[in-house]
C-alpha cells in the first residue's frame, strides 16, 4: 500500500483555513471527502507525529505509541513513514501548522517551562485513548498517482532502473464546499530526453478524492502515456494508441509521435486540432532542435470564441512562438465553453 497521495490529502486538511482547524474539522474534511475512516484516523494522529520529529530532529523520541491493545510501532505504520517522507519537504509555516497540535509538543512545551533542556529530553510514549481501526484493504480511497503511474508502465512491459525513471505527485488546490480539486503531475527521466525530466500535468476534480485523482489519472491515460511509452520508454509497444508520422525539421527528421486530442468543458462534437496541429509543425522548423526526444505540448480554452488560456510547451517551456501561432488560428467553437490539449514527442529517426 502506497500513501503519498493520502498524505498529501491530509496536510491539505490541516492546513485549509485561517486558523488551525479541530481533530473533528479535519476528520469532517477527510471523510467528507471520501477518505475511509481507518485512514482519516491515522492520518489525523500520524502526520503531527511525524512533522513534530521533522521540527525538533534532535529529541530522542520514541519509535512506538501506546494503545489499549498493546504497542503501535511506528516504523511498522506505512502511514507513519509516509508521513515522515512527506515532512522532509514541508516549508517552516506548513511545520508549524501540523506539528504544534501535536500532544508531544505540548508535553515538550511543559517540561522546558519547568526548566528542562531541549537537549535532555526523552518524551514518554504517546497513549491513545481507543484502539486504531483496522487496516483494511485498498488505498483508503485515495489512490496513489505514483503506483496507478507504475502499474500502467509495468502492463506495457516497461523496466524503470538507473537511467529510466519515473514518479507522479499529487497537488491539492482550494476548491468550493463540497468540491475537491487535485493536479498530478507525471514525470518521466530518460538519457534520450532534451529535458532531464518530461513532465505532463492534469487536473481532476469531484467530490471525493477518488473522484479527482480518477479523473486526472484517466486524461493521463488517455493523452500522454502512450506518447511517452511508444515514443520513448518502449518504442512501438503501443502503435494502436497514437499516431506517429515522419516529420522533417532543418536539424534533422524526427517521428512525431501524437496522442489522443483531449477535449474540456463541452459536450458538444469538437473539430480536430489537426490544422492547427499542423502549423505548430510549421513554425517548429525555425526553432533549432538537437538529436534528443523533445516533448510538444498544446493546450487551449476557449469562451465564447473568446481564447481563455494560451499554453504551447516545448521541453516543458514556454514557446512564444507556438503561443503567436494559437492566436491567429479560429476557436474551435464559436460560444460556450472548450479547451483542447494534444501532447506528442519529436523523436529523431535514429532512434531512442
Amino acid at each position: 500500500m502506497t500513501f503519498d497521495a493520502a498524505v498529501e490529502v491530509g496536510v491539505a486538511a490541516f492546513c485549509a483555513g485561517a486558523e488551525p482547524p479541530s481533530d473533528d474539522e479535519v476528520l469532517s474534511r477527510l471523510t467528507g471527502a471520501g477518505v475511509e475512516p481507518w485512514l482519516a484516523e491515522r492520518l489525523l494522529i500520524f502526520l503531527p507525529m511525524a512533522y513534530t520529529r521533522r521540527l525538533l530532529p534532535d529529541v530522542r523520541f520514541p519509535d512506538a505509541v501506546v494503545a489499549p491493545g498493546g504497542r503501535v510501532s511506528l516504523p511498522a505504520e506505512p502511514v507513519f513513514v509516509a508521513a515522515s517522507a512527506r515532512a522532509l519537504q514541508a516549508g517552516r509555516g506548513e511545520i508549524e501548522r501540523v506539528a504544534l497540535r501535536s500532544s508531544e509538543i505540548s508535553a515538550i512545551n511543559k517540561a522546558l517551562n519547568a526548566g528542562s533542556q531541549l537537549s535532555d529530553l526523552v518524551p514518554g510514549e504517546t497513549v491513545l485513548v481507543e484502539d486504531l481501526e483496522p487496516v483494511e484493504p485498498g488505498d483508503g480511497s485515495v489512490p496513489s498517482p505514483r503506483a496507478v503511474f507504475e502499474g500502467l508502465l509495468r502492463g506495457h512491459h516497461v523496466l524503470l532502473d538507473g537511467e529510466t525513471k519515473a514518479d507522479a505527485k499529487l497537488f491539492v488546490h482550494p476548491a468550493p464546499a463540497g468540491v475537491v480539486m487535485a493536479q498530478v503531475d507525471f514525470a518521466v527521466s530518460h538519457p534520450a530526453l532534451a529535458t532531464s525530466w518530461l513532465v505532463e500535468s492534469f487536473a481532476g476534480h469531484g467530490t471525493t478524492w477518488r473522484e479527482a485523482i480518477g479523473g486526472a489519472l484517466r486524461k493521463f491515460e488517455r493523452g500522454s502515456l502512450h506518447p511517452i511509452v511508444d515514443g520513448l520508454l518502449r518504442p512501438g509497444a503501443a502503435p494502436d494508441q497514437v499516431v506517429r508520422e515522419r516529420y522533417e525539421h532543418p536539424g534533422g527528421a524526427f517521428d512525431l509521435v501524437l496522442g489522443a486530442q483531449l477535449t474540456m468543458f463541452t459536450d458538444r462534437p469538437v473539430p480536430s486540432a489537426g490544422p492547427l496541429f499542423d502549423r505548430l509543425s510549421e513554425a517548429l522548423r525555425s526553432v533549432p532542435l538537437t538529436r534528443k526526444v523533445h516533448g510538444l505540448r498544446l493546450f487551449i480554452a476557449y469562451h465564447d470564441g473568446r481564447l481563455q488560456t494560451n499554453e504551447v510547451l516545448l521541453d516543458g517551456e514556454q514557446w512564444p512562438g507556438g503561443e503567436a501561432v494559437v492566436a491567429d488560428s479560429p476557436a474551435p467553437l464559436p460560444d460556450g465553453r472548450v479547451a483542447v490539449r494534444l501532447f506528442c514527442l519529436l523523436v529523431p529517426v535514429d532512434g531512442v
